[in-house]
């Protein structure tokens, strides 16, 4: 039987998890401890969210760029890409130069992705813009706050698991033998679980437990996250919509009036040519793009004139838009006298703008139709080749959030139990519903499986670990031959960036069969389909094989009998051993979100899905690359 193990946090965020082999001596007094944690530590440290200022954002970014030298990378359009500054020496006196800078800040694991590598090359990749319209004021500051925790996060789980150098965890190596105990080999057994360091400590105050910060670990570790606080950088100090009186939001060469002038009325601003900047360096899958001054909608393509008629255009890839706003509401919540996100697409919910970044960051790369290369005349003029996109660059959900009526909202929320969308919970309001969305888009731009468990006793707790070198590695288990029951092993295995989980399958192998040329027999590369039908052979499920994940509407199905291994759905499978075999390699694997291939009836125009998103995990024949980045489809995971 498991006994809870408490954590010592405050009385109102106690998360109890489940660990094994607790005597009932020790469960007596494992709750004698809980009730004086209770007592001594009612007051919480937690943060009470305030907007930033330009200057507290230039400053907290130059603070990161020196304290996590392997985790971001930070520059400006300026220096990156030559761009002049908006504004004059009365602007942002904070900075060296004249007017307001654009900073860009990159979080990534440096380490185990190292620039220019083959997996740096091949990372999912999303963006988050905090303020187009200088005056819609929560953005920034809750891309700040999610990048904070984020990086606190990533630092912690590497600064606890130094040793290890695995960065997947949907293999597995079981090594069979005689042995008293089941040991886990290559993962720090979970002691640092009763450490309490002070990191753990301090996410724990805002409620988030171990698994959910082994979660925000993972995100920074397997995904290429690009954040443009202020895009509108003079807008936003000062306090203004508009970046020189021209609106940024209208400034793109997408679905422009079929003029001549119009080509001299798109990339005015420097926040548009900032986007246009990042956007054609990377190839994003998911975006968000927060403003204000509406009602609380997450509003997704089509959001422009030609897709607007009475019986209405839908964008080929609604389905799986839909679904992802309907996850961002859920996940998004809400309080007091708030209402969740309303969601649906921008032409039925907010209106339809000439020239957004939304349809642009879309579609600007497949419907060429609507696009017109840009020749502004301000600040010097702008090469007109910088808006001639190749077919891979725009092709980017990239959902428009309006966060409330008012621009500057009083409820901004802190961080005590951040995680929970719950309207009861009392650290909710604008900034901390913002950050949930914000890890949202991360989570949901790649699926990935993990392997949990073996057997009712042996549990993998470690996923993805920050900061260590890359190995494609496997989690390694010992397992006592002897004590297995008739010759088989259960294995426990989760799936996560996904939405609906259509099939899961589990395979095993020899290890000798498999591995016999590789120098250190512990790292192998992920297996593709073809190679795992030939070479290995497939275990049964037990139960169902399909479900849905954490973020969808049903939340996790299966969900995990077991507290404190994962928050997303639990698949069992059972190996029988093969006679004479001392290592097994294991593989997990998904198929997930297969309806996202398809194309509503009404949809302008008549073609198929076009994003990357839903292309990625349902056709393994699309193949894209841009400025050394790669998005490569396939269906399992």
């Amino acid at each position: 039987p498991r006994t809870p193990y408490p954590s010592c946090v405050p009385f109102s965020m106690i998360s109890c998890r489940w660990t094994t082999r607790l005597t009932a001596p020790f469960h007596l007094f494992a709750w004698v401890i809980l009730l004086c944690c209770q007592l001594q530590t009612v007051e919480s440290n937690n943060k009470a969210y305030k907007l930033y200022s330009s200057s507290e954002i230039y400053v907290m970014l130059d603070e990161w760029e020196t304290k996590y030298p392997n985790l971001v990378r930070l520059t400006t359009a300026q220096e990156a890409y030559g761009l002049p500054t908006a504004g004059s020496s009365d602007d942002c006196p904070f900075y060296e130069g004249n007017g307001c800078p654009n900073a860009i800040l990159t979080i990534q694991d440096y380490v185990k992705h190292p620039e220019g590598s083959k997996s740096s090359n091949a990372l999912p990749e999303v963006f988050w813009s905090g303020s187009v319209h200088g005056n819609e004021r929560v953005g920034p500051t809750a891309v700040m706050e999610t990048a904070l925790l984020l990086l606190e996060a990533a630092t912690c789980e590497s600064s606890l698991h130094v040793s290890s150098t695995r960065s997947s965890s949907s293999i597995l190596i079981l090594r069979l033998a005689n042995k008293k105990e089941h040991i886990i080999l290559d993962l720090p057994v979970e002691p640092n679980w009763h450490a309490r360091s002070t990191c753990r400590t301090k996410l724990a105050e805002s409620g988030i437990d171990h698994v959910q910060q082994r979660w925000l670990a993972r995100l920074v570790s397997t995904r290429r996250i690009v954040i443009v606080p202020t895009a509108n950088a003079l807008g936003y100090y000062q306090d203004e919509r508009t970046e020189d009186g021209i609106d940024p939001n209208r400034d793109f060469p997408y679905d422009l009036p079929d003029d001549p002038s119009s080509s001299s009325s798109c990339m005015q601003t420097i926040a548009s040519r900032t986007l246009n900047e990042v956007f054609r360096e990377h190839l994003f899958q998911m975006a968000l793009t927060i403003h204000a001054g509406h009602d609380p909608v997450v509003a997704y393509n089509w959001g422009s004139p030609t897709w607007y008629e009475d019986d209405g255009y839908v964008s080929p890839d609604d389905l799986a838009q839909h679904q992802i706003a309907a996850a961002y509401s859920k996940y998004g919540g809400t309080w007091a006298d708030t209402i969740p996100y309303e969601y649906g697409p921008m032409n039925d919910l907010v209106y339809f703008v000439e020239g957004g970044m939304e349809d642009w960051a879309y579609a600007g790369s497949w419907d060429k139709e609507r696009v017109k290369p840009c020749e502004p005349t301000t600040f010097g003029g702008y090469p007109l080749e910088k808006t001639v996109y190749n077919n891979s660059t725009l092709r980017a959900f990239n959902m428009l959030v309006e966060t409330s009526l008012d621009k500057n909202p009083p409820s901004l929320g802190s961080s005590e139990d951040l995680l929970n969308q719950d309207e009861y919970s009392d650290g909710n309001g604008h900034v901390s519903r913002n950050i949930r969305l914000s890890l949202l888009a991360a989570d949901l731009v790649e699926p990935y499986v993990s392997i949990v468990q073996v057997n009712d006793d042996i549990i993998l707790p470690h996923d993805v670990i920050p900061l260590s070198s890359n190995c494609d590695g496997a989690k390694i288990v010992a397992v006592n031959a002897s004590e297995t029951l008739w010759n088989t092993l259960d294995v426990a295995f989760s799936v996560g960036g996904a939405l609906s989980i259509d099939n899961v399958e589990l395979w095993f192998a020899s290890k000798e069969d498999i591995v016999s040329t590789t120098a250190n027999s512990d790292c192998l590369e992920q297996p593709t389909f073809s190679e795992l039908q030939s070479s290995f052979t497939q275990a049964s499920i037990l139960g169902t094989t399909s479900g849905t994940g954490r973020f969808s509407s049903n939340g996790a199905s299966p969900a995990s009998e077991t507290g404190g291994i994962t928050d997303g759905p639990v698949f069992w499978g059972t190996i029988e051993i093969p006679n004479g075999v001392s290592e097994l390699i294991v593989v997990a694997s998904a198929r997930v979100d297969q309806d996202w291939k398809n194309a509503p009836d009404n949809a302008g125009p008549d073609v198929q899905p076009q994003s990357h998103m839903a292309n990625v995990r349902t056709n393994p024949n699309w193949r894209h690359e841009s400025e050394g980045k790669v998005v490569q489809g396939r269906l399992d995971w």
